[in-house]
């Protein structure tokens, strides 16, 4: 039996239409599937200074400027270090597709105040030209001039100010230094005294009076005995 092109056309329409809603329920499976898959946060470091090392939770991730994705939801510690500036540590909580932005100046060890204070010496020497030393470490020279040698940023508390020039006794004096004060010290030396020579020795003998020799004693007593007699007659 010969079959007409009219049916041969429905049965191909209708294996079609049962192909496409087999189709539709694959195809909303996967929608749903791609709306609730998780798509992460992301953390970006910036540090000026740029090229700090930083952590995330403990596990070094790179150096600033540092973008760190895909990251699940939840709290995070980060860590910024950089050789001659303080540490830096935050604490963050990441939501789900969130980005942090962390930002940081870095700051200098050496710009850091000194945790005690600090304060001042001025030395001055008599006379001038003398080396310091500040508990043992050379500290400078004392002006010719009349005028001091200051000292700044000396930690608080007791040093030892040690003040030596050529031909004198070293000077040693131990100052409490208080925090934004200034200690004076003040070094004078002294002259060692002259000693005597054999010259002026000499000169001083020759000065005494020179002793009467015996016959010189008959003399002067003969004379003494002849004015006596003149005086008589």
């Amino acid at each position: 039996m010969t079959q007409s092109p009219c049916y041969n056309r429905k049965v191909i329409s209708g294996l079609i239409a049962c192909l496409l809603l087999a189709g539709i329920p694959a195809a909303m499976a996967a929608d749903v599937t791609n709306t609730t898959a998780s798509v992460g946060g992301m953390i970006t470091a910036i540090t000026y200074p740029s090229g700090a090392a930083v952590s995330l939770n403990g596990e070094y991730r790179g150096v600033t400027p540092l973008q760190i994705q895909n990251l699940s939801p939840g709290i995070y510690q980060v860590d910024i270090t950089m050789a001659g500036y303080r540490n830096e540590t935050v604490r963050r909580k990441l939501n789900e597709g969130s980005m942090l932005e962390i930002g940081i100046n870095l700051e200098l060890l050496s710009s850091l105040p000194a945790p005690t204070g600090s304060g001042s010496i001025a030395v001055d020497s008599s006379p001038g030209g003398a080396v310091v030393l500040l508990d043992g470490n050379p500290a400078g020279t004392t002006p010719v001039s009349h005028a001091a040698l200051i000292l700044n940023t000396v930690p608080i508390g007791n040093h030892t100010v040690t003040v030596e020039l050529a031909g004198y006794p070293a000077y040693t004096s131990t100052v409490t230094v208080i925090k934004n004060q200034v200690v004076r010290v003040n070094a004078d030396f002294i002259t060692p005294s002259p000693t005597i020579t054999a010259t002026t020795v000499a000169t001083t003998d020759r000065q005494k009076p020179a002793p009467l020799s015996p016959l010189m004693v008959v003399l002067a007593a003969g004379l003494t005995g002849m004015a006596a007699v003149f005086r008589r007659s």
